[in-house]
């Protein structure tokens, strides 16, 4: 049997951790919504054209897979072909791509950024870049284990947000 002092110990001890645990969901999700609400509006990434998220990742994608074709893109973006395909066409119309047909195969369309492609690509880049430094400053002081803990948390949480 646990004496009183131990028991009203626990007690507050589980009610201040709920109330963190409270604190720490609250704060996570007011994050990823004003990431996402930073994240989902175009941007020009240095250049006099607007893109949105899933232009510049397939930018990214291409810059980062030469002579990639368009299906292999897809798959790697995880979006199917006809949503590539015309991620591309408007990529195309903005003039951050040239599609060429393949030297292999005339049916398979590669993609290549142009120079005013690469220069959104390098922006974002360098955004990711800065973004990487501010998360690096951040966990600097982090041990092992506490890298590990957040690490372990960030995996289950992202496989429990893609399978709801």
């Amino acid at each position: 049997m646990i004496d009183i002092l131990t028991f009203v110990y626990i007690y507050y001890t589980i009610k201040i951790m709920k109330k963190d645990i409270i604190k720490i969901c609250e704060l996570l999700l007011n994050t990823i919504s004003e990431f996402y609400e930073f994240d989902s509006q175009a941007k020009n990434f240095g250049t006099d054209t607007e893109l949105y998220h899933s232009e510049i990742h397939m930018l990214q994608c291409i810059e980062e897979n030469p002579g990639m074709h368009i299906s292999g893109i897809a798959r790697m973006l995880g979006v199917t072909r006809g949503a590539a395909s015309q991620t591309a066409n408007r990529l195309e119309r903005k003039e951050m791509i040239i599609k060429k047909s393949s030297p292999d195969d005339n049916k398979k369309i590669l993609l290549q950024l142009t120079l005013k492609g690469k220069t959104a690509y390098s922006n974002h880049k360098n955004a990711h870049d800065k973004y990487n430094k501010i998360i690096a400053e951040i966990l600097s002081d982090a041990d092992t284990e506490q890298l590990q803990f957040l690490l372990n948390f960030l995996i289950s949480f992202n496989k429990t947000i893609k399978i709801k």
